[in-house]
Formats: C-alpha cells, structure tokens, sequence
C-alpha cells in the first residue's frame, strides 16, 4: 500500500484559511522585510507600466494592492481569509472575501492581476489557479514568487547570518519572538520556467523573467545597502524570487 503524506490528508484551502485567519493581525510583521521588493517592483513598476482596473489576488493585508493604490491604480483584492480582508479595506482597497481557484468575477473583468506571494500555496493546483486568472483578466499578469534557485553566495551568506540572529534572539527573549504568523505545510519555492510555461499556455507573451534577490532585515545591515544589493543582484537566470510580466497575445 502506498503511504500518503500527511499533507494529502488535509484540505489545502481550508488549512489555508484558518491559517491566515488566526495569524491577520501579526501577518504584516511577518512581511515588512519586503518593503523594499514592493516598492522597486510593484509600485516602480507595476503600477507605472499598467493602467486600469487591477486585481490584487490573494491580497491578505493589501500589501500589494496599498502599492497600486499610491500609483493612483483602482484595486480589487480577493482573499480567503475575511479577517486579513476587512485589514486590506483600511488602505482604501476594495476587497471580496473569495477563493482564488473560483474567483467571483465575470470573464476578463480586470486588465491586470497581480500574484505576489500567492501562487507558491497553490503549487497542485496551479492549473487551476492560472485558467481562473486568464479567464478573469484583460490585459496583463504580473508574478512575484520564492524561485526553486540557488541564489549567488553573498545572498546565502546573508541570509545565514540572519537566521542566526534571528535563532540568538528566540533564544533570549523566547516569550516575546514569536508571533501567530507561520508558514504553510503547503508553500514552496515554484519553478520559474514552470510558472513561465503556464502564463504561455494561457495565452499570454513573456515580457519580463527576472530573478532577484530577498535580502532579510539585518540590524547593522543599513536599508540603503539592502537596496543597493537588491537592485545590484538582479539576475536572468536565479534568485530567491522570480518576477514574471506576461502580456496576452
């Protein structure tokens, strides 16, 4: 008899649910360290280069979607969490409480949908995800996900030497370190030229694969370093995290 893992065993969507339910609050802790990816991609560029209605999927907090806003970009965002959306509706986003894989919207409403950090907790039913985006939007799909990478060893130094901070300092204040927020048994790293063949397959023209590079929040590490790196280590062919923007055809 074959062996099921004890992820098979468990709905993915309802797992993911209550997750992001019972971690809203401290969600947005979790990922302040992507400030600066959000501010170089999504507003630098997402919302210079596209115009019209977007949809911010799977928005959580409106972390994406706030971005846009500043760009002076109208936002749908849909989650599956109702307490991560009634945060997201503070920074003035319109928000619908749904399920990404069955999304409530009439065919090819929105001209953009943005996926950041999403499509990696849905990495079985990508599928899925990608026929309910391409038959929602009009115009374009812009991707930011973990890349299944080696990034270069400057990153990788880093980002040891932050986890051993980080375990140094769950260590000395235990009771304080840890919030509700943790990652999912399901999330993963995705192929990049997975995620590439998937927009091609639903019609859409690569515009842009670049790969970059998350570099954590270290103490004496200053944010003008941690930008310059960021922007330095933009690469063609790995990083921590892939940016796809795919134009239909």
């Amino acid at each position: 008899m074959v062996k099921q893992s004890h992820t098979n065993l468990i709905d993915s969507r309802e797992y993911e649910k209550q997750l992001h339910e019972n971690a809203a609050e401290d969600y947005e802790k979790a990922v302040k360290e992507w400030t600066l990816e959000h501010e170089y991609f999504i507003a630098g560029k997402w919302g210079r280069l596209f115009k019209g209605l977007f949809l911010d999927y799977g928005c959580g907090t409106g972390l994406v979607g706030r971005y846009l806003v500043r760009c002076g970009r109208e936002v749908v965002g849909i989650d599956i969490s109702r307490k991560m959306c009634k945060i997201a509706k503070t920074y003035s986003l319109q928000v619908v409480v749904g399920d990404c894989l069955n999304l409530p919207f009439r065919n090819q409403v929105f001209d953009v949908i943005c996926c950041s950090g999403i499509l990696h907790h849905l990495p079985n039913q990508l599928n899925k995800a990608f026929a309910e985006i391409s038959r929602c939007v009009k115009q374009a799909i812009c991707i930011i996900e973990p890349a299944a990478t080696r990034p270069p060893f400057v990153v990788r130094l880093i980002r040891f030497i932050h986890k051993g901070f980080e375990w140094i300092s769950n260590k000395l204040y235990k009771k304080y370190a840890h919030g509700k927020y943790t990652y999912s048994i399901f999330e993963r790293p995705l192929n990049p030229y997975a995620l590439k063949h998937l927009c091609q397959t639903s019609g859409f023209n690569i515009h842009t694969i670049q790969f970059f590079n998350h570099i954590p929040s270290i103490n004496f590490l200053p944010i003008s370093v941690r930008k310059h790196l960021i922007q330095s280590l933009l690469s063609s062919t790995n990083g921590t995290d892939v940016e796809i923007i795919a134009i239909r055809s």
